[in-house]
């Protein structure tokens, strides 16, 4: 019996579980709100007016604000400044020249195309008018280049050569002298020609096309003076000269130039004098007259020095300002005693009051510097069965041990126990908890026996193990179960750790002829020594959460979240897997059975890395 677990029980220390699984739970969910929270665009915008507020911006501005009125303000002058421009003696002429008639007819004649030409005609017969005249008055035929090209053509047009060359050039007589000049009918002339005296026959041929009247002919042109010429004056730069004159001679626009040239009222008949012409029709009109007299007059030329003056800008300006939304708005502000209480700043205000009262922005300031949320931050889940499913699920868990599973791949028993192990078929999942049976019934198993081995052996009870030997290990951590108190001094079921040597084990929970937590070691002798705390006060029938914390060398025991026992081994110092088993270790009633192992969820944690 331990006194420290009657006394934690007596003075409430260890609590209820279920409570301690509602408190955690709702301490997640706190702590998934939190996150949320601190995500959440109401407390960024929280933080965004606390450093705003901070800054003393505020406080600024409800000092300028207050200090604004609009006597002395910048739109208290401007409106000032506009009164005293309205007044203004060039302002009221500038008025009433802008908008009048005759300003009308003047910008109408101002922007004409009639005011253009007329300036345009202007500068002409005062300038380019003169000089063309004088231009036309001087260009005669005479010495002119024209009468020149006259001249050489006449003077080409004597030369016998050319006129031969063109005699020929393109003719039909030319034209079949070269293809003749090509024949076989000139080139077998010419081999005959060649022949010695000796061959009669051959010359006799040649006597013959001697006479033929094509050869006699090519031989006539080839004598002629024109074909002389023609040979003479071919590729020559002079017949490209006497053509290029021909053509430039030959065209309208040069024997227009000679008859232009040639006459003596070319000045009348010019664009020149008609657009002289043009010129005084425009200066005598009526437009242009009342155009150059206005703009001489004393109203107008006050009208141009205001016109496009600083003061009238700022008039307008003024004037413009003053009627707009704007500054009617800034007037009304500038006069408004309660301008603070409108201002952005005032509404910044307001809304950071508001969002401190909001739930996630007070649920943030209120676990910002906490630590309940240490264990959350800083562990994470590393193995979790809740046995939510229909069965117990083959991928967490293995129905053997470790070494059992090595040496026979197949289940056995320690000498001296009397149940057999089905390999998973005396475990169940029922409303969501492990179940590990024990029944009255013959088992056919092996058992181990130091002095023979593994020997066959029929068991007179059956009962299950499970192992995460193929799913799990840890080193360091939290481990811990919640597991209903409900010990059979016939039966030792536990919950514990074991690594790939069968001594230490760390026992999260064993319950039968002992009920105890702490750590089951095998001495140099052989013999199991078992270093821990009696938990036989523990109320039976009860859930009790189970939880072993190994950090380096120290390990701490836990029910309920209260530390029960405490020490320091060397060993482990590898990682561990879960195990859960109900062994019989004495005969039981029939009545008694079938008893059950109930495990309602395991959970192991390790720390989160950076």
């Amino acid at each position: 019996m331990s006194f420290k677990i009657f006394t934690l029980q007596l003075t409430g220390k260890i609590g209820n579980a279920e409570k301690i699984e509602a408190a955690r739970k709702k301490l997640e969910q706190t702590y998934h709100a939190f996150l949320e929270a601190e995500c959440s665009a109401e407390l960024e915008r929280f933080r965004e007016l606390e450093k705003w507020v901070a800054s003393g911006i505020p406080d600024q501005r409800k000092r300028e604000l207050q200090a604004e009125v609009f006597k002395g303000s910048l739109e208290y002058n401007q409106l000032r400044e506009y009164e005293n421009l309205k007044k203004n003696k060039s302002f009221t002429d500038y008025f009433k020249v802008e908008g009048s008639p005759e300003l009308t007819r003047f910008l109408r004649v101002d922007g004409s195309d009639k005011l253009k030409n007329y300036w345009e005609m202007k500068d002409y017969a005062e300038g380019e008018y003169l000089q063309e005249q004088r231009e036309i008055l001087s260009q005669r035929y005479a010495g002119s280049a024209e009468e020149r090209l006259v001249k050489e053509l006449a003077q080409l047009k004597k030369n016998k050569s050319i006129a031969a060359y063109f005699r020929l050039k393109d003719s039909l007589a030319l034209k079949k002298h070269l293809e003749f000049a090509n024949s076989d009918k000139l080139k077998r002339f010419l081999e005959l020609k060649n022949v010695p005296k000796t061959a009669k026959e051959a010359r006799k041929a040649f006597a013959l096309m001697k006479q033929d009247p094509e050869i006699r002919q090519f031989f006539r042109m080839e004598k002629s003076q024109d074909l002389k010429h023609y040979r003479k004056m071919e590729g020559r730069h002079v017949l490209e000269r006497y053509e290029e004159l021909i053509r430039e001679t030959g065209k309208d626009a040069f024997r227009q130039r000679i008859a232009w040239l040639k006459d003596p009222k070319k000045l009348e008949k010019s664009d020149s004098w008609k657009k002289f012409l043009r010129f005084k029709e425009l200066e005598k009109s009526s437009d242009i007259v009342f155009y150059k007299k206005f703009k001489k007059s004393p109203l107008y030329r006050n009208y141009l020095d205001v016109k496009d003056s600083f003061d009238l800008a700022r008039y307008n300006e003024l004037k413009k300002l003053i009627a707009s939304p704007e500054f009617l708005k800034r007037k009304a502000w500038l006069e408004d005693v309660h301008k603070w209480e409108k201002s952005e700043e005032y509404a910044g205000l307001e809304e950071l009051e508001r969002l401190r009262k909001h739930p996630k922005v007070v649920l943030y300031n209120k676990y910002k510097d906490a630590a309940d949320f240490d264990f959350l931050k800083n562990w994470e889940v590393s193995f979790r069965d809740t046995f939510e499913g229909s069965e117990v699920s083959p991928r967490l868990w293995t129905f053997n041990t470790l070494w059992a599973e090595r040496l026979l791949q197949d289940r056995y028993s320690q000498q001296g126990d009397l149940q057999g192990y089905t390999g998973g078929k005396n475990c169940m999942v029922r409303h969501g908890k492990l179940v590990v049976q024990v029944k009255k019934e013959k088992t056919a198993g092996k058992q181990w026996q130091p002095t023979v081995g593994f020997v066959p052996v029929d068991f007179g009870y059956s009962s299950d193990l499970l192992s995460t030997i193929n799913s799990f290990w840890q080193k360091e951590g939290i481990f811990e179960a919640k597991i209903k108190f409900s010990p059979f001094r016939e039966v030792v079921s536990s919950c514990h750790l074991l690594g790939e040597e069968p001594s230490p084990q760390i026992t999260l929970l064993e319950m039968g002829p002992e009920c105890r937590m702490g750590v089951l070691s095998m001495v140099d002798s052989g013999k199991p020594v078992f270093k821990g705390i009696g938990i036989k006060n523990l109320k039976p029938g009860k859930f009790y959460l189970f939880r072993v914390e190994w950090e380096g060398s120290r390990f701490t025991w836990k029910i309920n979240d209260q530390v029960v026992f405490e020490t320091h081994l060397t060993k482990p110092d590898a990682a561990l897997h879960l195990n859960l088993a109900s062994l019989v270790v004495s005969e039981i009633a029939a009545s008694r059975l079938p008893m059950g192992f109930e495990t309602d969820w395991i959970s192991c944690y390790r720390r989160k890395t950076v």
